[in-house]
């Protein structure tokens, strides 16, 4: 029994060296990725954004605006790609304006929303294990944003939430289909047990 426990420490100790470790993670989160819709990711932004609370208010003890601006801050990327995810499953449905094009052609589609969706989720999912990876150092420091101006980039994902949202409203109108369509489709990405 001791052999079994001291060959999983050497693992411990060495799985970050090990190459076959790391294609064996990317694989089995680019399956969570696919498997799952994307309320679970949302649940995963909101997991992140409590801990982010917990960690400004409580760890650092800030107040409250700058406890929100940490928030905004460490999850600005993920509700960003949960937004472009979100609209490419409305105007890449199955259900929406597709019915009418030949086979071939639908299952282009289907392949772009695949990307559309898998590849955020990917990220989002790879970003939140890296969090619970290092969970010690991440709850220490402080996001380097924080107590500066909004960067280009972040500007450039709230501008991209923005258009999403817009997209994601405006959805029944540019589609020309029915607003109950489109909130069944939403609805059904963002429940998570939705598989």
């Amino acid at each position: 029994m001791t052999y079994v426990f001291a060959q999983l420490r050497s693992f411990a100790h060495k799985h970050d060296t090990l190459p076959a470790f790391h294609a064996a993670y990317l694989v089995l989160a680019f399956l969570a990725a696919a498997m799952f819709n994307l309320g679970v990711f949302g649940l995963l932004i909101l997991m992140h954004m409590t801990l982010d609370y917990v960690k400004y208010r409580e760890v650092h003890k800030l107040g409250l605006k700058e406890t929100w601006l940490g928030m905004v801050h460490e999850s600005l990327m993920d509700v960003a790609l949960f937004s472009v995810g979100l609209v490419f499953s409305v105007y890449f449905h199955h259900s929406v304006g597709v019915a009418n094009i030949s086979g071939l052609l639908r299952a282009e589609l289907t392949i772009v929303r695949m990307l559309g969706t898998l590849i955020p989720k990917f990220v989002m999912l790879e970003s939140f294990l890296k969090i619970v990876a290092h969970l010690h150092h991440y709850m220490e420091h402080l996001h380097p944003g924080l107590r500066s101006e909004w960067s280009r980039t972040d500007r450039y994902m709230m501008l991209t939430i923005a258009v999403c949202f817009i997209l994601l409203f405006s959805a029944g109108e540019i589609m020309n289909v029915d607003g109950a369509v489109i909130r069944m489709i939403v609805l059904w990405e963002l429940v998570p047990w939705n598989i």
